[in-house]
């Protein structure tokens, strides 16, 4: 029978890995939203939290883009928890190719690989095969699948991220509207500024 104190304890750690899911998804939504250079104390505060704690590799999704993201801000995260994603003859398990936010959050994890980190080679070959041969219902999905495969994030110039993202993000019905203008404000301002700079150096 499960104490009082118990499920309290359940209780919060749940609450906890759901409020730290969101991070991560708000902390990558604003970095491909081209806006992350007005937040980087609060991110980089933000991701000290997330690495204190440990990861949960029960949710693909979430395990790929905590370890990208971390990999990408320089802390430092092993690869040793995606060996779990393998079953027991050492192939990467067949429940993992339905699912597709998971399979497209570990390719784009598998690119901040070091040298050596064996189970990123096998992953990104995996995750590559199985979102090249996987029939993706979600136009918008397949768009963003299709963009990753030509150029991941880690190899992306910036700007041009940027564009793309905010025409994925907005079909996310889930998507914060403020930040979705602010990012699209900040995008056209940039864009001006440029404009102004060609023409006096051409000028």
């Amino acid at each position: 029978m499960v104490t009082t104190d118990e499920s309290i304890d359940d209780s919060s750690i749940n609450e906890l890995k759901s409020r730290t899911a969101e991070k991560l998804r708000l902390i990558d939504a604003i970095q491909q939203l081209g806006v992350g250079y007005h937040f980087e104390a609060e991110i980089e505060q933000a991701l000290e939290k997330v690495h204190a704690l440990d990861g949960d590799n029960n949710d693909l999704y979430h395990a790929a883009l905590r370890f990208r993201l971390l990999r990408q801000q320089g802390f430092h995260v092993s690869s040793d928890g995606f060996k779990t994603l393998k079953d027991g003859e050492g192939r990467f398990k067949a429940s993992l190719e339905s699912d597709e936010q998971g399979l497209l959050s570990l390719y784009e994890a598998a690119h901040v690989a070091l040298n050596g980190e064996g189970i990123l080679d096998e992953a990104l070959a995996f995750a590559t095969k199985t979102l090249k041969s996987h029939k993706i219902c979600s136009p918008a999905f397949q768009k963003q699948v299709q963009f990753a495969l030509r150029l991941p994030i880690w190899k992306c110039v910036p700007r041009s991220l940027t564009r793309h993202y905010i025409d994925i993000y907005s079909e996310d019905a889930s998507h914060n509207q403020k930040l979705l203008v602010f990012a699209k404000l900040d995008f056209n301002m940039l864009q001006s500024d440029h404009r102004k700079e060609l023409n006096e150096v051409t000028r």
